[in-house]
């Protein structure tokens, strides 16, 4: 991988189930995939071969169950619409996108591309992350997808260090091979768990929390351990007590999340239509 302090996937691949009327990810006891922002995945897409055989159909189905696999070399989309395709491939969050519209916006397709090598030439070693970067070229093919990046001030939250300091040990350590950071969600408690993660890491882990970017303001350097937890809204349907991601991070780690303002990186569809026939 091209970051030295990738996050490491615990599950046999990467997967991504969406519900179906709001389309909200549920990672299912797995770490979060490694994450460096749309200008890394776009120079990942360029300088990467594309899949070798891929076929792209519109799903017509009532259904609204959707997901998305990488696996053994393999990306599987099933009833995914085009926007969420798109975040997956270019690593942005939903309020990163703008200008998708027409048909191909309110569509569903069902995608399989795969990694074939030819004959008696083994399987290449390919992570996760470039096999995502890889659906960019794929959707520059099908749906002729024209897109480019534009900085957008956004609402962020600021990464702080909150009154009395960080309630973690920072140690300096040049050796990341064992750097990693996970979450797991189990009904309504989450857990996010990091090892020898720098307080970028762990913003950007943060950042997929809160649906917000967060940045690293804490000054602090070197490599931390910390686990954090806290509980969705429906722990209090189930008469449990709910601690915020929010208040999770000032008592457990002696950080703050401070609403800002910001630039962010944001992908604006200039051009997608329906996808050619396999």
């Amino acid at each position: 991988m091209t970051n030295r302090r990738a996050h490491r996937l615990d599950c046999r691949g990467w997967l991504l189930l969406l519900a179906a009327a709001a389309f909200i990810s549920a990672v299912p006891v797995c770490a979060q995939l490694e994450h460096n922002g749309p200008h890394e995945a776009m120079a990942l897409a360029d300088s990467t071969p594309p899949y070798d055989v891929a076929s792209v159909k519109q799903n017509k189905s009532a259904d609204q169950s959707a997901n998305m696999t990488i696996r053994d070399n393999v990306f599987t989309a099933t009833n995914m619409p085009l926007s969420s395709i798109l975040e997956f491939a270019y690593d942005v969050r939903s309020d990163q996108v703008a200008g998708l519209s027409g048909p191909v916006s309110s569509a569903r397709f069902d995608i399989e591309a795969k990694v074939v090598p030819p004959p008696g030439v083994p399987m290449p070693k390919l992570t996760d992350t470039v096999l995502q970067a890889m659906i960019i070229p794929l959707l520059a093919d099908r749906f002729n997808l024209k897109a480019h990046l534009q900085s957008k001030t956004m609402p962020v939250y600021n990464l702080v260090v909150d009154h009395g300091g960080p309630k973690f040990k920072l140690t300096e350590d040049d050796d990341q091979t064992n750097s990693s950071v996970n979450m797991n969600a189990s009904n309504s408690d989450n857990t996010l768990s990091a090892k020898d993660a720098t307080m970028s890491d762990i913003a950007a882990a943060l950042s997929d929390e809160v649906h917000r970017q967060v940045i690293d303001k804490t000054g602090l350097k070197g490599d931390a351990d910390i686990t954090l937890k806290w509980t969705a809204d429906e722990a209090a349907d189930q008469g449990g007590t709910v601690v915020s991601i929010f208040t999770a991070v000032e008592e457990q780690l002696g950080l703050k999340l401070q609403p800002a303002k910001g630039p962010v990186d944001t992908l604006v569809i200039d051009h997608a239509e329906m996808p050619s026939e396999n």
